[in-house]
């Protein structure tokens, strides 16, 4: 039970590594920290808001996302597997409505901006693979 926790932390935070990457490159796509403090003197509560928010997109990459992949099948099978990435955005987009309603600052403005933050997300956390699975045989 304490290392599928574990594992769960490590996905989350090199999600949020991925997703602060996506912020720096996407101009649509923003998180803000909530107005009242969240730990502490608040000096952290950027970090705590990116993996909140980097916990939700886990999660509905571990629940929904197959679920998505199983109804778009055949799509994905006539578009030559270009309609993962679609799924890909949806599910950023849904993470942003979770996260807006419990209270994390993530905020995308248009599909195309949840598009291409997703295959940016992506790509850091393919890049980041090696080092996250390594931590998480760690445990």
């Amino acid at each position: 039970m304490l290392s599928g926790l574990w594992n769960l932390f490590i996905r989350a935070l090199g999600t949020a590594v991925a997703l602060w990457v996506v912020t720096l490159l996407i101009d649509g796509v923003s998180i803000a920290t909530p107005d009242v403090i969240l730990a502490g003197d608040g000096s952290y509560d950027r970090l705590l808001v990116f993996l909140g928010v980097a916990a939700v997109i886990v999660v509905l990459n571990m629940l929904v996302r197959p679920v998505l992949q199983v109804i778009g099948l055949p799509i994905t099978l006539i578009t030559l597997g270009l309609f993962a990435l679609v799924i890909n955005a949806a599910i950023f987009l849904l993470a942003e409505w979770i996260s807006q309603a419990l209270g994390l600052g993530l905020s995308i403005e248009t599909f195309l901006d949840a598009f291409w933050g997703a295959i940016i997300m992506a790509i850091v956390n393919w890049l980041l693979g090696p080092l996250t699975g390594l931590l998480s045989s760690k445990r």
